[in-house]
């Protein structure tokens, strides 16, 4: 094998390498960072709940969110100490997802009433590992994160405009602030 190809196959394998590590590890932190931007400038504040419009042609915003779904979303900051989130169930499916400052989904909680032993109110303490979670909220689920930005979202099933007005009505009952 000649020098060059030598030379050749190494500049592919260090291209290839830097690209895949973009690609997986910091193109994720910078799609969360410009979606909490977006969201703080269209006037999302921090630590609390906000209902989205009924999914409609006119309001759809990404490409696919469902219909059927009442969405409802909160920014979240660790920097000043843990957050709690408490969430009231739902007669019918119901999710909440915690997503970190890597997009990735660190924890999914039903939040169906209908499942034997669901609790009223879904609650989880987040915290970074200098935080003492136990501390702050024995009682909660608890989730430490490497990051302190996070991003909650909870998932009703509202196929109908009542279904949705009656999901709105949880919002206000709904935590995601600081302990």
């Amino acid at each position: 094998m000649t020098r060059f190809a030598l030379l050749a196959i190494s500049a592919f394998v260090v291209t290839f390498l830097a690209v895949h590590f973009l690609v997986l590890a910091a193109l994720p932190s910078r799609i969360m960072s410009t979606v909490r931007t977006q969201m703080v400038e269209r006037g999302l504040p921090l630590h609390h709940w906000q209902m989205s419009p009924q999914v409609t042609p006119e309001t759809q915003t990404v490409v696919r969110p469902s219909p059927d779904l009442a969405y409802t979303i909160c920014l979240i900051d660790l920097t000043a100490g843990p957050v709690l989130i408490e969430v009231p169930t739902w007669p019918d499916y119901g999710s909440l997802s915690i997503f970190d400052a890597n997009t990735d989904n660190i924890y999914v909680g039903s939040l169906d009433a209908r499942l034997p032993g669901a609790p009223a109110m879904r609650r989880v303490i987040l915290g970074l590992p200098k935080h003492d979670l136990d501390e702050a909220d024995a009682e909660a689920e608890q989730i430490t994160l490497k990051r302190p930005e996070a991003l909650a979202l909870i998932r009703r099933l509202a196929p109908t405009r009542g279904a949705w007005e009656e999901a709105a009505t949880l919002t206000p009952e709904s935590r995601c602030g600081p302990v």
